[in-house]
C-alpha cells in the first residue's frame, strides 16, 4: 500500500476585517491624495523658484556684457582738452553700442574720474583735464514666469561697468622722466657692444641704451607735436637729483643722454662699478624720495613739476623708469598717495620682471608698462627692448592712445 504524504503547509484563512479596521483602512486611501496635492504644491513652486532664478542670471549676464562693452567703447572715444571733454560723443557711443546687446533698456552715462588709488569714481567734468572714466549703469524691471504663483509679478537686474581710457588732445603739460641710477638697469649683458662699435665712445647695448634712445625720440615727439609741453629728468638711486629743469629746448634734454659729457649720466656697466656708481652711488634706489624729495630737502620729480619753470594750469605728469626695487624711506605708496590727491599723474616702467610696487604707484591717468630685459626673459633681444620702450613712450607722448580698461 503507497502513502501519499502531504508536505504543503495547512492553508489558513484571513480573518474577516472587523467594521473599525475597515474604516481605517478606507482612510488611508485618502491620505495618500492629500499628501500628493501638497507634494505638487511644493513642487510647482521649486520648479518657479528655479525657473525665475535662471530667468534672472540670463538677464544679469546679457546687462553685465552690454554695460562692459558700452563703457570700453564709450572710454575709447573720451577726448580731454583744457577747456572740454567730448561728452556729447562719448554718450553717443555708450548709448549705441549698449543698444546692440539690449536694445530693450536703457543705459545711465556719467563721466568722471576714477581714482585706482582709493578705487572710487567721481562723476563731473568741470575739470576736463581730469577726466579719465566712464561709468555706464542700468536697473531693469522684467516679469516674472511662475513667480506670480508666490506673488512676484517682477524682478528687477542690475548692471554697472566704469572704463578707463581717452586722451589728452590739448597741453600743456610738465612732464617728468625719472631714470633709476643703479645698476638694476645695466645688467646683463653690461657691456654687449653692436658691431663696429666700443666703449668709451658708444654705449652698450643693455636696458638703459634702449631707454637712451627710447627717450631720445619721447623728447622730439612730444615737443614737436605739443609744443606748449615740458619736459624735466631727474636721476636717483637713494639719493635723488635734477638733471634737467623743465624746458621744452630738445637739444638741453638730449644732452642729458650725451655720454661724452663728464657729469652724464652713467650708462656704462664698467664706467659704474669704476666709479662706484657715479652721482648716485647707493643702492637699493628709493622711489618715494625720487617721487618727491622733499622729506630729505632733495629734488625729485615732484620738485622739478612744480619747480621755477612750472605753469600752474600744466598737467602734472611724472613717469618712474626703474626696475621696482626700493627702500621704504619714504614709503613711495605713501607718496603716490599725496601725490594722488595733489592732482599729479604717474605712469611707471617696470624695468625686468613684473613689479607689483610699481603697480601700486600708478595714479591718475598713468599705467604701468614692463619692459623684458634678458633677466626676466634670457631670449629677449637689444631691439625688442628698444620696441617695448618706444611702445610705453608712445602711448604716454599721446602719439598711441592706451587701450580702454574696465576697472569695475
Amino acid at each position: 500500500m503507497l502513502l501519499v504524504l502531504d508536505l504543503l503547509p495547512p492553508r489558513t484563512c484571513r480573518p474577516p476585517l472587523s467594521p473599525r479596521r475597515r474604516i481605517l483602512y478606507g482612510r488611508r486611501k485618502g491620505t495618500v491624495l492629500i499628501l500628493f496635492a501638497v507634494m505638487l504644491i511644493a513642487l510647482m513652486g521649486m520648479l518657479a523658484f528655479a525657473i525665475d532664478v535662471g530667468v534672472t542670471i540670463h538677464h544679469r549676464a546679457s546687462l553685465q556684457n552690454a554695460a562692459d562693452a558700452s563703457a570700453l567703447a564709450a572710454a575709447d572715444v573720451l577726448e580731454r582738452g583744457q577747456l572740454f571733454v567730448n561728452e556729447t560723443v562719448v554718450r553717443t557711443v555708450a548709448q549705441q553700442y549698449f543698444a546692440l546687446n539690449r536694445p530693450e533698456a536703457t543705459p545711465n552715462v556719467q563721466l568722471g574720474r576714477w581714482n585706482p588709488v582709493t578705487r572710487d569714481f567721481t562723476p563731473g567734468t568741470a575739470s576736463p583735464l581730469t577726466v579719465n572714466a566712464v561709468r555706464v549703469w542700468v536697473e531693469w524691471p522684467y516679469s516674472s514666469y511662475f513667480g506670480k504663483v508666490l506673488g512676484h509679478e517682477t524682478y528687477r537686474s542690475r548692471a554697472e561697468a566704469i572704463a578707463i581710457g581717452g586722451r589728452d588732445i590739448a597741453g600743456p603739460r610738465d612732464i617728468v622722466l625719472m631714470i633709476d641710477q643703479t645698476a638694476a638697469l645695466l645688467t646683463p649683458r653690461p657691456d654687449q657692444y653692436a658691431p663696429g662699435e666700443d666703449a668709451p665712445a658708444d654705449y652698450p647695448q643693455n636696458a638703459k641704451r634702449a631707454l637712451k634712445e627710447a627717450a631720445e625720440q619721447f623728447i622730439t615727439d612730444v615737443l614737436t607735436d605739443y609744443p606748449d609741453d615740458r619736459i624735466g629728468i631727474s636721476g636717483f638711486a637713494d639719493q635723488t637729483g635734477s638733471e634737467a629743469e623743465l624746458t621744452n629746448a630738445a637739444a638741453t634734454l638730449r644732452d642729458v643722454f650725451d655720454i661724452s659729457r663728464a657729469d652724464a649720466l652713467i650708462f656704462s656697466h664698467q664706467k659704474y662699478l669704476d666709479e662706484a656708481g657715479g652721482r648716485y652711488p647707493g643702492a637699493p634706489p628709493r622711489l618715494g624720495l625720487a617721487l618727491d624729495g622733499d622729506s630729505q630737502g632733495q629734488v625729485g620729480g615732484r620738485q622739478i613739476a612744480t619747480g621755477g619753470n612750472s605753469r600752474g594750469d600744466a598737467k602734472k605728469v611724472l613717469i618712474l623708469v626703474s626696475d621696482g626695487s626700493s627702500e621704504n624711506d619714504p614709503d613711495p605708496r605713501s607718496v603716490a598717495v599725496q601725490l594722488a590727491a595733489a592732482g599729479f599723474h604717474i605712469h611707471t616702467i617696470t624695468v625686468g620682471a613684473s613689479s607689483a610696487l610699481m603697480r601700486q604707484l600708478v595714479v591718475g591717468d598713468g599705467r604701468n608698462y614692463v619692459i623684458p630685459t634678458p633677466s626676466s626673459s634670457p631670449s629677449v633681444s637689444y631691439a625688442q627692448m628698444r620696441q617695448a620702450f618706444q611702445a610705453a613712450f608712445d602711448q604716454i607722448a599721446g602719439k598711441q592712445s592706451p587701450p580702454p580698461k574696465l576697472v569695475k
